[in-house]
């Protein structure tokens, strides 16, 4: 009898430990398998296809894997480079947070469109990335709010999103399509 006891305590404590491990593994994130590149160039053409499609354009858009109205920052780059500086200093965003970091912003400052992507170096920092990411909205809201009521619409329907490392920052004019072409990367 004593025996039989010792096997089921040890087959009790083999179970209890199999079904701990797996409900850790459901606790964890899942894996995003996707690049930063990719996620970026997706986000590029929903651009380009809604600006041709809405927008009217009639010449090519994205030459290059650059949209030709809009400029665009490596916020990873050296700092060095003053519009690097500008964008890392009104966000408050620390560089060291990044794995990678990029801004489309429209060229001309009658235009509020800004897509910001991020990817964080480590999971811990997506709540200080989404941060920087709030503190620019706050940027463009006071900036547009007084500036051009019509570019204002736009920041009031601001999208910030988070996908695993990855945050997106959305003030364009169909901001659902850029979110669309975003999530698409992660499903």
């Amino acid at each position: 009898m004593g025996k039989l006891k010792v096997v089921l305590l040890f087959a009790l404590v083999l179970v209890l430990a199999a079904g701990c491990s797996q409900k850790n593994d459901a606790e964890k994130p899942e894996e995003v398998n996707v690049s930063f590149d990719e996620v970026t160039t997706s986000i590029k053409e929903a651009i380009a296809k809604d600006l041709k499609e809405d927008g009217g354009v009639e010449e090519e858009v994205l030459v290059d894997g650059k949209l030709t109205y809009y400029m665009e920052t490596d916020l990873t780059a050296s700092t060095d480079d003053a519009g690097v500086a500008i964008w890392l200093e009104k966000m408050n965003l620390y560089q060291e947070k990044l794995a990678n970091g990029l801004v489309i912003a429209a060229m001309m400052n009658v235009n509020a469109d800004e897509v910001i992507v991020l990817e964080a170096k480590d999971e811990a920092d997506v709540e200080a990335l989404k941060a920087s990411l709030e503190k620019e909205l706050e940027n463009q809201d006071q900036t547009w709010k007084q500036y051009l009521p019509e570019q204002y619409e736009k920041v009031k329907e601001n999208i910030i999103t988070t996908k695993g490392k990855y945050l997106l920052y959305v003030t364009y004019t169909n901001p659902e399509k850029v979110e669309e072409a975003f999530n698409s990367k992660f499903n």
